[in-house]
């Protein structure tokens, strides 16, 4: 694996083999058939965009992924993927020397299929409502990507990373690093993507079960 870091957004070529992303995007069938596709806005009215504003998000498909116990996609894959994602982001805890009092969880994943023109292209962050507060920091990493376009762009960096198959990024989930995905313009562009989060604390002052 080879790591590069850029303010804060951990760069990790070669992190999940090829072949390995090949299972994921031929498995796609698979999310469908167990009709696990859900519509970007539903996630996106999550995060805090407001209804009115969807005329101005492109669709794209998206496939919820539990790696715990996955009925989505066939487990040895999702069981592969997440060690290779813990490697990852054990170097991004190392590289900026990251201590929590607390335990850190990846219990969820998605993946996105996103055809040319498609795709969440508005500028956001991960942390930007109160559902969201649980979330320490993002990461992706990409299935299948188009000849041309699809690149994720980070705002207040001026930082524009190309989609390549393999590549792993992760980044602070806050306001700091607004970010968006351009569209593909020629070909098809999937790719993971989801969150280290913590326990959520209810307002009695009792801890939360995970989420």
């Amino acid at each position: 694996m080879k790591e590069e870091y850029n303010q804060f957004i951990g760069i990790y070529d070669e992190s999940v083999p090829i072949e390995l992303c090949k299972v994921f995007v031929d498995n796609w069938d698979e999310a469908q058939r167990n009709r696990t596709i859900m519509h970007p806005h539903d996630v996106a009215t999550e995060i805090g965009h407001y209804p009115d504003q969807d005329n101005l998000t492109k669709q794209d498909q998206t496939a919820y992924v539990a790696p715990l116990q996955s009925t989505i996609y066939p487990r040895p894959p999702v069981d592969q993927y997440s060690g290779f994602l813990k490697d990852c982001f054990n170097a991004y805890i190392k590289e900026y020397s990251i201590q929590f009092n607390g335990i850190i969880y990846n219990d969820m994943f998605k993946i996105h299929k996103v055809k040319e023109s498609e795709g969440f292209h508005r500028w956001h962050y991960e942390k930007g409502g109160p559902l969201a507060i649980d979330r320490i920091m993002a990461f992706m990493t990409y299935l299948e990507v188009p000849k041309r376009g699809g690149e994720t762009e980070f705002l207040h960096q001026c930082l524009r990373l190309d989609p390549v198959v393999g590549r792993t990024l992760i980044w602070p989930a806050g306001y700091t690093h607004m970010h968006r995905g351009l569209m593909p313009l020629e070909g098809t562009k999937m790719y993971i993507t989801g969150w280290f989060t913590c326990p959520k604390f209810p307002f009695d002052g009792t801890p939360g079960d995970g989420v």
